[in-house]
């Protein structure tokens, strides 16, 4: 059994080496699914965020440290967990093979349009499709409409014209408004404030929805162990921090057998790891066995959102211009664009790429981009600079990022 976690550990280290952020993600996923030390994950974890923050000589020392968590991993397995597991991978191949596209689809929005005219504002949406398994991220500039177009969705505010159908549980177009806003949820970045306990909360969400008796424990007990909300069920609202007023949000939101969700926000307040709790929790959600859902999520927060959505949606000015599948993001680009963090003058700083192959060089205020032609990888650009000396403090590869949408003027 630990040849099989041994070739996984293999691959992970692989990525790490690559792409130290992206090998960070897989191992603590792989701690939290395998390890029998829970501390391996928390220590996985907390170097990830020191990641984000490290120059390349740091980086390396901390990817050092990850590669031995993993093989501490490895050597400290759950066998149990593991068989699990397996059995759950067995199932999820036989559940894959019987959906098709068809009876995934929760919502369906075309020609969508929204105007204000008072502020001359206009939303519109051609087209947008949301399956159950599938995270779409919605990211674009402050005031482009992303709240409108969710309360739209949500059942809270009319459009103008288009079309919304829920095809998986209204195929027939028959259901009211309100029977079918009784089947999404939606959680607003402003999180409203609730009396009693926790667990008298999530029993009466589940009651209201028709949910009683035996069902109604069974329902509670389901969404608390998967949110990991157990040893705070007799807790208020004052006696929860930020990343668990949000989880209980998603629990009340959940509890009833929500088919598509919808979160305005939901990283806005909270630290860099409870962020990274919480998505690991959506993915987790939105990719169940038994009670898959569609989330449809907003943020500024974009590489994190561009961590664990499946498809990515950018909208400027209440326009949508990009809409696809994350992996094709940056499929036909001409160029490449690099991110780096460096204490140097823009004449310091050209100095040093006066005879490296670049294109442009621009600072928003405060890091350094880089565009080169696609022969050039962000290693040659790493490479190049510390072998001048230069102390590069933060480095990202931009060229597969959403966030190139934010500086065309100057590509």
């Amino acid at each position: 059994m630990t040849e099989q976690l041994k070739q996984r550990v293999e691959t992970i280290l692989l990525v790490l080496r690559e792409h130290p952020t992206r090998g960070a993600d897989l191992l603590v996923d792989f701690a939290r699914r395998f390890s029998a030390d829970p501390q391996l994950e928390d220590q996985a974890i907390l170097l990830k965020m020191e990641l984000s923050e490290a120059g390349p000589e740091a980086q390396k020392a901390i990817v050092e440290k990850l590669e031995q968590i993993a093989h501490a991993v490895v050597s400290h397995y759950d066998p149990q967990a593991l068989a699990a597991f397996n059995a759950k991978e067995t199932a999820i191949a036989e559940v894959l093979q019987k959906r098709t596209p068809a009876n995934d689809l929760v919502l369906e929005a075309r020609d969508l349009k929204k105007s204000y005219p008072g502020s001359g504002f206009t939303l519109q949406l051609e087209h947008l499709e949301l399956r159950l398994g599938q995270i779409t991220g919605l990211v674009g500039e402050n005031a482009t409409g992303k709240t409108t177009l969710f309360r739209i969705l949500a059942g809270d505010l009319a459009q103008d014209s288009g079309e919304l159908h829920f095809p998986l549980f209204d195929p027939d177009h028959r259901l009211s408004w309100p029977a079918l806003k009784g089947k999404i949820a939606y959680v607003p970045q402003e999180l409203p404030a609730w009396n009693g306990s926790l667990e008298d909360n999530l029993r009466f969400e589940a009651a209201i929805h028709g949910i009683g008796g035996a069902e109604n424990r069974k329902a509670v007990n389901y969404i608390v162990q998967r949110l990991g909300l157990g040893m705070h069920l007799d807790k208020t609202w004052q006696q929860l921090s930020g990343g668990y007023k949000l989880r209980f949000a998603l629990a009340k939101a959940l509890v009833w057998g929500a088919k598509l969700l919808i979160l305005d926000e939901p990283l806005a307040f909270l630290d860099v790891k409870t962020q990274l709790l919480v998505l690991n929790d959506l993915q987790n959600l939105a990719k169940s066995l038994q009670q898959p859902i569609a989330v449809l999520l907003s943020s500024q927060h974009l590489h994190e959102t561009e961590a664990v959505a499946d498809q990515l949606l950018f909208m400027r000015e209440g326009q949508v211009e990009h809409l696809g599948q994350r992996s094709n993001w940056g499929a036909g680009r001409t160029q490449n664009i690099f991110e780096i963090g460096v204490k140097l003058s823009y004449p310091e700083l050209a100095l040093h790429l006066e005879a490296f192959n670049h294109q442009k060089l621009w600072n928003n205020g405060m890091n350094w981009f880089v565009v080169t032609p696609l022969s050039v990888s962000g290693q040659d650009l790493l490479q190049h600079l510390t072998g001048r000396g230069v102390g590069v403090e933060y480095f990202r590869d931009l060229s597969h990022s959403v966030k190139t949408r934010f500086y065309e003027d100057h590509l």
